[in-house]
């Protein structure tokens, strides 16, 4: 009897777990980005952006939305001065995040790094420009 009630509260924890996961988010995504065969979407949370940790998500795919986490590595930075932060890849997911501090959402700019097979590229999104933004939670 123990381990069927173990065996139920497990089941439990998973079915909310993959209900909460396919939940909606307060995050957004900005205008979809193209760098030699990668499709880069970038999504902020929370939404808009606020003074302190906001969380930063890089979307990754590949043509036909191809799932390519092996092998690429992302940094940040907030500023063209500020060392790079690099971020973790989220799994086998194709999203690398990480949170960093914000201290003037009205100016704030995010500078992303990216590395691919051997290739590398900079790219820069204006955190406070409504105009990049999208409409959709996840993808």
């Amino acid at each position: 009897m123990l381990n069927r009630t173990r065996f139920m509260m497990a089941a439990a924890m998973l079915v909310i777990g993959l209900l909460s996961a396919c939940s909606g988010d307060d995050g957004t995504f900005f205008q979809q980005r193209q760098w030699n065969t990668l499709d880069i979407k970038l999504e902020t949370r929370p939404h808009p952006i606020q003074a302190g940790h906001n969380e930063f998500l890089l979307h990754l795919t590949g043509p036909k939305g191809a799932r390519l986490a092996v092998g690429a590595v992302v940094h940040y930075r907030l500023h063209p001065d500020d060392a790079w932060i690099q971020a973790m890849p989220d799994g086998m997911s194709d999203v690398f995040r990480r949170a960093l501090d914000i201290q003037d959402p009205k100016h704030a700019r995010l500078y992303v790094r990216l590395r691919f097979h051997g290739k590398k590229t900079q790219l820069e999104f204006n955190l406070s420009d409504a105009s990049e933004h999208q409409s959709g939670g996840k993808s």
